[in-house]
């Protein structure tokens, strides 16, 4: 089968028209098990701060205004942000040795600090892969229950983890501008 060279076998082969379904079926678990978590390390930090800009300037426009949106994605990386990633334990998910999500966890305090998947991949259940990875290393460590602040945007996605969702408030961010956002906690 000649595959079009911007094109993956995989799409190429679920788009095509005849392909039996389980042919189909049995080639996105093929995709789909290539995915990988691995703990984030210090060489990680590019690629996991684009994402997660690239996820704000993309995912938060339905819940933000677009003043707050810039300023969000263009705030600056904090100095120290590659020791935050190594000392939380953040885990990266990769789809084929690309870095398409990010997540960690305080397991000191007991809350998931972030999860971001790049705006590309959404829709494929890596935000939940990622989720699940660290609700499980929550649990591990000892933790009963799990706490988060989520963006608007969010709400949904965690509450189909099983968060549930306190009152809106707003949190200040360290450059200055407020971010509405729900306090979510979960039993684990």
């Amino acid at each position: 089968m000649n595959v079009p060279n911007n094109m993956s076998l995989l799409s190429f082969s679920l788009n095509f028209e005849g392909i039996p379904q389980t042919l189909a079926s049995k080639l996105y678990r093929i995709r789909k098990s290539m995915t990988s978590i691995r703990k984030a390390n210090k060489l990680d930090v590019s690629r996991v701060w684009e994402i997660r800009t690239q996820a704000i300037l993309k995912t938060c426009v339905s819940h933000y205004s677009d003043n707050t949106v810039i300023s969000w994605a263009n705030s600056p990386m904090p100095i120290d942000f590659d020791e935050i990633l190594v000392n939380l334990g953040a885990i990266v998910l990769e789809d084929q040795e690309c870095i398409v999500g990010f997540g960690f966890v305080d397991t000191e305090n007991g809350s998931l600090e972030s999860i971001f998947v790049d705006p590309s991949f959404i829709g494929r259940g890596y935000g939940k892969k990622i989720a699940h990875e660290l609700i499980s290393i929550a649990k591990e460590s000892g933790l009963h229950s799990l706490q988060l602040s989520s963006s608007l945007n969010a709400i949904k996605f965690y509450e189909s983890l099983g968060f549930i969702a306190g009152e809106k408030t707003f949190w200040t961010h360290p450059s200055g501008f407020k971010l509405g956002c729900a306090p979510m906690t979960k039993v684990i």
